[in-house]
């Protein structure tokens, strides 16, 4: 079994791609895209997902400069579409949010959403993350921009769907390995 690192927690859109990418292998969370990269780099994991590029919000810039140590190679790229949704807690409804949580390029992807319904804005580190602080912080005012399959995971309600301001939304996804 191969071990498949990733940045984020369960439910995230890195997690996911892993998961279309190599099923039945085991997913390893970490941190940040840097320990993810690491634990390939060390042998602690076989391979790593990663995102390389939006098609709306452009460059991972955090993930090219991993990419320009060269200590890894990209063996495979995946273009994931991506949907984002709004996600609330059971009880909440759109008018009540007054901010949204989640990751730098998943704001971007929805800026024209946020910005016609004023919300304010606060990052996180992935869009599952932000999910878990909207559940446990359980504040009706409070919700996370993130996937279907994220707001099932955290017991999310959705809010409202398909707030992306494209539809052609698309993450590409980058396999990398250690160089022989």
């Amino acid at each position: 079994m191969k071990k498949i690192a990733y940045s984020g927690v369960p439910g995230c859109f890195a997690h996911m791609a892993a998961r279309q990418l190599y099923a039945d292998e085991l997913y390893v969370a970490f941190e940040d895209f840097g320990a993810a990269y690491d634990a390939v780099v060390s042998g602690g994991c076989d391979l790593a997902v990663l995102p390389i590029r939006n098609s709306y919000a452009g460059d991972v810039a955090d993930v090219s400069d991993l990419l320009a140590r060269e200590e890894l190679r990209v063996v495979k790229t995946y273009d994931m579409p991506i949907v984002q949704n709004l996600l609330g807690i059971r009880g909440s409804r759109p008018g009540d949010i007054k901010t949204v949580i989640s990751q730098q390029k998943a704001l971007e992807q929805c800026d024209e959403y946020i910005k016609a319904h004023g919300y304010r804005i606060r990052t996180s580190t992935n869009t599952a993350v932000a999910a878990k602080e909207v559940i446990e912080g359980c504040n009706m005012s409070v919700a996370a921009i993130g996937s279907l399959e994220t707001a099932a995971t955290y017991g999310l309600k959705v809010l409202d769907e398909k707030i992306n301001s494209r539809d052609d939304n698309i993450t590409t996804f980058a396999v990398v390995e250690k160089c022989d």
